[in-house]
């Protein structure tokens, strides 16, 4: 069962080369991409690759454009071409590009076609989906991403609603403002501002277990000069990840938890994608724990169990859904489940709250 990943429906081209995709969505990535023709390694998708010979607003970017700086950019041949490596080592290469996009307004009657948007059309990957989406939707900091470029029309602003994938099929991506503010209002909280980086850095000072403090010593999720240490929100990684060090701490809590509790042992099982797993036993879902992030303004954000664990019922097996990264902590996409999330990018704030995501979708 591999962990799902959330994908943003948007068109792309004009005339003949008008195509629907359906994108992965990335708060991480910096370049919203498709794989185009020629394609010479990629992965399956659904619909056809894009075809930027039919379009008649597609053109390639030149290497006189401010944007086209290495190291993320150099020039071959006048164009501005890319080769992108992410957090688990995937890699594309292609050419910097601009298109026409065009979304679905807020009441599903007409789409809005924004023109001459920078996007990335990518000839080579090493990437391997299951949901064979077309590309990624790229949401990060980065003035290439999506959002970034979008800003002037929304005011910073977008927000999502992310549901257990058996729960309902799509949802809405909102911006601006066609964002609702759920009743019981947001808590917020700062994202951490770095010159030149990319990501939603959150200020997380600590944890908590079933509602009691970890206390992880000052600076365990505080972003080093190198870049390590810190703690992201990244709607594109399917699961959270935690430094090495917190989550060896928080393995051994949930250990203990369950040992003295409810007299469970972890199961072996190397087929299964998490690190520490447990035989299902009847009524055990009252008795699973929670986990909070708390930030240092303040706020905290709650992980309720269905956020915390993943079930095989296949084999009757439960999971801790989190699992160890080298360098950096990162809030992943199923820890954002029934959580409304809204960011401002202009004022660089996040705000949450706890909602039932079935009641957004479609």
């Amino acid at each position: 069962m591999p962990p799902a990943i959330f994908m943003v429906a948007v068109s792309i081209g004009s005339g003949n080369g008008l195509r629907n995709y359906y994108l992965h969505m990335d708060t991480g990535s910096s370049l919203t991409w498709t794989q185009c023709l020629p394609c010479r390694t990629g992965f399956p998708q659904s619909a056809p690759k894009f075809d930027p010979r039919l379009s008649d607003t597609y053109h390639v970017v030149g290497c006189d454009d401010p944007v086209c700086k290495p190291p993320r950019y150099k020039c071959v041949n006048n164009r501005c071409e890319y080769n992108i490596r992410y957090f688990d080592n995937t890699f594309i290469d292609g050419v910097l590009s601009k298109e026409t996009f065009s979304f679905q307004d807020a009441h599903a009657s007409h789409r809005v076609a924004i023109r001459n948007l920078f996007f990335g059309c990518t000839h080579s990957s090493n990437m391997n989906y299951h949901e064979n989406p077309a590309g990624i939707f790229g949401m990060s900091r980065n003035p290439t991403s999506t959002v970034k470029q979008l800003a002037t029309r929304t005011d910073g602003l977008f927000s999502y609603c992310f549901f257990p994938p058996e729960t309902a099929h799509t949802s809405f991506l909102r911006f601006g403002h066609d964002i609702r503010t759920p009743r019981g209002g947001f808590q917020s909280t700062r994202i951490l501002a770095y010159p030149d980086c990319e990501p939603y850095y959150l200020d997380v000072k600590d944890i908590s277990f079933n509602g009691r403090r970890m206390r992880f010593p000052r600076g365990t999720f505080t972003r080093q000069s190198n870049g390590t240490s810190s703690f992201v929100i990244d709607s594109g990684a399917a699961v959270t990840h935690l430094t090495t060090y917190a989550f060896d701490r928080v393995e051994d809590v949930m250990k203990d938890y369950f040992r003295l509790r409810l007299n469970l042992r972890p199961v072996n099982d190397s087929s299964l994608p998490f690190r520490l797993c447990y035989k299902m036993m009847q009524g055990i879902e009252q008795e699973l724990p929670t986990m909070t992030l708390q930030f240092r303004d303040g706020a905290n954000y709650h992980i309720r169990q269905s956020g915390l664990f993943a079930n095989f019922a296949g084999k009757r097996i439960f999971c801790f859904a989190m699992m160890p990264s080298n360098n950096i902590s990162i809030l992943g996409a199923k820890q954002q489940f029934n959580t409304w999330i809204r960011f401002d990018t202009i004022h660089n704030k996040l705000a949450f709250a706890p909602h039932d995501c079935r009641r957004d979708a479609a």
